[in-house]
């Protein structure tokens, strides 16, 4: 063939190495967007120093059932990290109060320790969409578990802040927690007779004046252990809070102190009265007991409602809930009319604030609490912005009526919990004073 009709057939060099440049800067730019998309989602804007979660799953997760994933943490703490293992997670809490961020429950394939927690295979991912601060839920574990020491029925679970990320995407900061079950309360094993431990809870209005199966749960003994006693045990329970004599029920050898554990009482109304928690004396709490004859204990839970802040709404420091406390709650009702219950808070309250809940103890506890996620904070509260309301001026109507949206502003709210503390361990020296 001549050389002439194989040179014409051949594009000229130059053109190719235009060709191939052209290729690879595509190639570049394709590669840096996808980088950039993947760290967006996959990052916040900031590298935090919180332990990170990981969770992987096919099939999305629903309220029902579990579905399986896999589970990871990882810690600038060596110690702390946890590789991949099999796990199981389902959605977590009241569907009819779920936002776009959920909250979530685990179950590992085995038992082990997570942030120096304890060792245990369920787990509970908090998304706090409703603590507009992320807080207030981890502020009131602590504080209520302070009080161990001298009350070991101050037992609510430990927690660590962590920042979760769901198939590679991030969903935000979260708080990992421990599980409120048996382990928890270190409950004996269950009994098929009325002398079993047992944890029932409060799922719905209930002001303890007359028993409602379908306003309680036992969550122990639970279904597998088939098992079932609430209603025998609390019909008779709330039989005698409502219809015994005041000589009987405040009687040392026959009274309330022989079935309820007394200091357990004392804590339980002075904890929730300081942290004003609100939405919550007719339900969100649990009675627990171990084998009988040890004492029934209340246990509260859920505090969307509390230290200042219901919803959107900023509650009065000075707020005193007395009277609503005794209309949603037939035994503190009596109990808090009884000279000598108020008697004891009054010591106990003084005992505290001179022995441990000081103004320093509790305000480094929040400041505490506050360093560990002030990083995040903005990056969080911009993903997951709350919706809140105002009341139209001089309406005339109670605060709760809502009027119109407002811009949502984190610094109000961080502010008014930072005011609201100190100003409450006030109005509550007063309260709980002996001049009162």
């Amino acid at each position: 063939m001549p050389s002439s009709i194989i040179f014409k057939n051949k594009q000229p060099v130059h053109k190719h190495k235009k060709e191939l440049f052209v290729l690879i800067i595509i190639g570049l730019i394709t590669i840096s967007t996808l980088i950039i998309y993947t760290y967006i989602i996959n990052k916040p804007l900031f590298d935090s120093d919180l332990p990170r979660v990981n969770i992987y799953y096919e099939k999305t997760p629903d309220h029902e059932d579990y579905v399986d994933c896999n589970f990871e943490l990882t810690s600038e703490k060596m110690e702390e990290n946890t590789p991949i293992i099999n796990s199981k997670i389902k959605l977590s809490g009241n569907p009819a109060s779920w936002k776009d961020k959920v909250s979530y429950r685990l179950q590992l394939s085995q038992r082990i320790s997570l942030l120096s927690m304890r060792k245990d295979d369920d787990w509970v991912l908090m998304g706090l969409f409703l603590d507009y601060t992320r807080m207030r839920t981890k502020m009131c574990f602590d504080l209520y578990r302070s009080l161990q020491p001298s009350n070991p029925s101050a037992i609510l679970p430990d927690s660590e802040y962590v920042c979760l990320y769901i198939n590679g995407e991030f969903q935000g900061l979260y708080l990992l927690a421990e599980k409120v079950d048996r382990r928890l309360f270190n409950l004996d094993d269950a009994q098929n007779n009325m002398d079993s431990s047992l944890i029932f809870q409060v799922k719905g209005f209930t002001d303890l004046r007359k028993y409602e199966q379908d306003r309680w749960v036992q969550d122990w003994p639970n279904e597998d252990e088939d098992i079932y006693i609430m209603d025998e045990i609390l019909t008779e329970l709330i039989e005698f809070v409502n219809n015994t004599k005041d000589d009987v029920f405040f009687s040392p050898e026959t009274g309330v102190y022989t079935k309820f554990e007394k200091l357990n009482l004392i804590d339980f109304y002075i904890y929730n009265f300081f942290i004003l928690h609100t939405d919550f004396w007719y339900k969100n709490y649990i009675l627990i007991r171990n084998t009988n004859p040890d004492k029934f204990c209340f246990i509260p839970l859920d505090f969307d409602g509390s230290l200042g802040q219901i919803g959107w709404h900023l509650e009065d420091s000075n707020a005193n809930y007395e009277l609503f406390i005794a209309y949603a709650h037939r035994l503190f009702d009596r109990l808090i009319n009884n000279d000598n219950f108020i008697a004891d808070c009054k010591n106990r309250w003084g005992q505290l604030r001179e022995n441990l809940w000081t103004d320093k103890f509790i305000l480094d506890m929040l400041s505490d609490i506050h360093n560990d996620i002030k990083e995040i904070l903005d990056f969080e509260m911009n993903k997951w912005k709350p919706e809140t309301v105002e009341k139209e001026p001089d309406s005339g109507w109670p605060d709760f009526v809502i009027y119109s949206t407002k811009e949502f502003d984190l610094d109000e709210y961080l502010k008014s919990l930072f005011e609201f503390i100190p100003e409450r361990l006030d109005f509550c020296d007063i309260y709980f004073s002996y001049d009162q």
